[in-house]
């Protein structure tokens, strides 16, 4: 008999978005010209941690 599944990585960017406080909203859909699975995710950005904020609007020339 077959084991258990072996586990996988959430990509580094799928998780970076979660960190943030995004939510993934459906199925993933396959993209075949990339061979990857497609994620509908939003992030409210009144919810994301305003750490965050300072960091990535701190990388934004002015």
């Amino acid at each position: 008999p077959a084991g258990p599944a072996p586990r996988t990585e959430l990509p580094a960017l799928l998780r970076g978005y979660l960190r943030l406080g995004a939510r993934v909203c459906g199925e993933p859909a396959h993209d075949p010209d990339f061979g990857v699975a497609d994620l509908y995710v939003l992030l409210s950005m009144r919810q994301v941690n305003p750490r965050y904020l300072r960091h990535f609007l701190s990388l934004v020339p002015a």
